[in-house]
């Protein structure tokens, strides 16, 4: 299985560490315009700071839209005028690995090469 930023992640050892097999509803903080800008991961964003991170490859969701939106809420002013929304996705084995922390809400998401993000995510709920 190739994932987007293989080369990066492979360099990292025992990245990613594990995957929860089977399928997951999972939910994304994404901007208003739902774009390839909303899916680029902290080791990308923030390099060279994270690049030597794993989790930092992958992208941050969770198992709820209440999660999600916690996130959402607590993000500073400067990150919310970006990330207005939050988007859902049914994730399967097909189409990467679900890293899956500690805290039950939250996964790290690693898509494989050839998953396109911006068509299987979409926008959902209402969270004013």
């Amino acid at each position: 299985m190739k994932l987007k930023f293989q080369k990066d992640i492979e360099k990292i050892k025992d990245c990613p560490a594990n995957n929860e097999k089977g399928e997951r509803i999972l939910f994304r903080c994404v901007e208003s315009e739902l774009s390839e800008k909303s899916f680029t991961p902290n080791a990308v964003l923030l390099k060279p700071k994270f690049q030597d991170t794993c989790i930092a490859w992958g992208l941050s969701v969770f198992s709820t839209f209440d999660s999600a939106n916690e996130m959402l809420k607590n993000l500073s002013k400067n990150k919310r005028v970006n990330y207005a929304n939050i988007a859902q996705a049914t994730i399967s084995d097909e189409h990467g690995i679900k890293y899956g922390s500690k805290n039950k809400k939250h996964y790290t998401f690693f898509p494989k090469e050839e998953f396109n993000v911006v068509d299987n995510f979409k926008i959902v709920g209402d969270n004013e």
